[in-house]
């Protein structure tokens, strides 16, 4: 891979919220604080349902005053129609947006008269987000365009899910995928759908099993393997991409295995290393 590179979000889909009650509509319903969203900023958030379960996760962003969303085509639809559910009396327009494309930018400076582009929030290591309402122009030779197994790939290495393959819609828990780390979360701004579940799991510490990043160190194995040391279950497979894996392990089992080194050895012949 080049030092400069992008990926193209194909899938990404767009939609507005605009309207005299968009900004508490919104507020009431994701996970994060959309008062943090002002003209040139990003936030990523989440909808979860009654239960604490995700939904989906997207990105939004502030044009004068409505509220763009970017979310994958997976979601796309269930989103979408669990916001006109919630949406009753209040005085919002909830709009389609076909004209914008996006892009997770690596070391690439761009410039355009029409071009939003911000931090990805999630972590600093995940480029610049460049949303834009024509396709990328790229004049220079050292820039790459890397494949969707590639971005999965350094999102692995950050301990960031990729949630068209990595969540489960109406079952997983934003806990137990590492969204607490990724800027999803406000714990601060009061409750939202799912957050009593959601808080209950944090302060009360009842988590028992996490995504965690590993890189092959040597063996094979399948995306839902489960994962077993001396007869008993510790985790599960959730996906691959390239030499790094995602898998579900048991918290403890994860503790105490890291007192003595950073090596997860299931058998004799296969073996991973904790990415972080």
């Amino acid at each position: 891979m080049k030092d400069k590179y992008f990926f193209h979000h194909v899938n990404s889909r767009f939609f507005k919220i605009s309207g005299k009650d968009c900004e508490s509509f919104i507020q009431n319903l994701i996970t994060n604080d959309i008062k943090k969203c002002n003209d040139g900023s990003i936030i990523y958030s989440c909808l979860l349902t009654p239960q604490g379960k995700f939904i989906a996760d997207f990105f939004i962003f502030n044009i004068k005053g409505s509220y763009i969303f970017e979310t994958n085509e997976k979601f796309y639809n269930s989103l979408l129609s669990r916001l006109k559910i919630y949406k009753l009396r209040s005085e919002i327009l909830i709009e389609e947006v076909e004209d914008l494309q996006s892009y997770s930018i690596f070391n690439i400076f761009y410039e355009d008269n029409n071009v939003n582009l911000f931090s990805d929030p999630r972590n600093n290591n995940l480029g610049n987000k460049l949303i834009l309402n024509k396709k990328i122009k790229i004049s220079d030779s050292n820039v790459e365009e890397i494949s969707e197994k590639e971005y999965h790939d350094i999102l692995i290495s950050t301990s960031t899910p990729y949630t068209p393959f990595d969540i489960l819609e109406n079952k997983s828990l934003l806990l137990e995928n590492n969204f607490e780390n990724l800027n999803a979360i406000d714990w601060e701004k009061g409750c939202y759908v799912g957050q009593e579940i959601t808080a209950r799991m944090k302060y009360r510490g009842l988590l028992k099993k996490r995504l965690y990043p590993l890189k092959l160190k040597n063996g094979t194995v399948k995306e839902g393997e489960d994962l077993i040391v001396n007869n008993k279950k510790i985790g599960t497979v959730i996906s691959i991409a390239n030499s790094n894996i995602f898998a579900t392990l048991n918290i403890n089992f994860v503790d105490e295995l890291k007192k003595n080194n950073n090596i997860l050895k299931i058998n004799d012949s296969l073996a991973f290393d904790f990415l972080n």
